[in-house]
């Protein structure tokens, strides 16, 4: 579990970067991210399915790319599609038990979240990029 979500207890809010990739509704800690740009050339950057294991958008249906660089490893993942920050009540963040989070094979995912939008609800998933295995070598 993040050291931001234990330290705030069921209390407040976490600031979460969200988008979506693999068909999901996904999230990583606003303070985990150092930017957001426009990338022109997305030939050099693993795209975020690859690298936590979703499955990629088929070819057609990609809008334009955006490179998001993570701020700790100065690293940049490729991410497609509307990027929002949004304040996650921490009350609505339930990581995953030990189990779960052992078996699955979505890489660096440790929390799901209940987002709340205009009376509509949404799962979120939150994913740690320190917990994730090295991305698969391109072929």
């Amino acid at each position: 579990m993040s050291s931001e979500i234990a330290a705030r207890g069921a209390v407040g809010t976490l600031a979460v970067v969200l988008f979506t990739a693999g068909g999901c509704r996904v999230g990583l800690e606003a303070a985990r991210v150092a930017e957001l740009r426009q990338s022109s050339s997305a030939a050099d950057i693993d795209d975020f399915e690859t690298l936590f294991g979703l499955t990629p958008p088929a070819k057609a249906h990609q809008p334009p790319p955006q490179a998001m660089r993570l701020r700790e490893t100065r690293t940049d993942i490729l991410v497609r599609g509307p990027v929002d920050l949004v304040q996650l009540p921490v009350a609505r963040i339930h990581p995953l038990p030990p189990l779960l989070a052992a078996r699955t094979g979505l890489r660096g995912l440790y929390a799901l979240a209940i987002l709340e939008d205009a009376g509509e609800y949404s799962l979120v998933l939150l994913f740690d990029p320190d917990l994730r295995s090295p991305a698969p070598p391109r072929g």
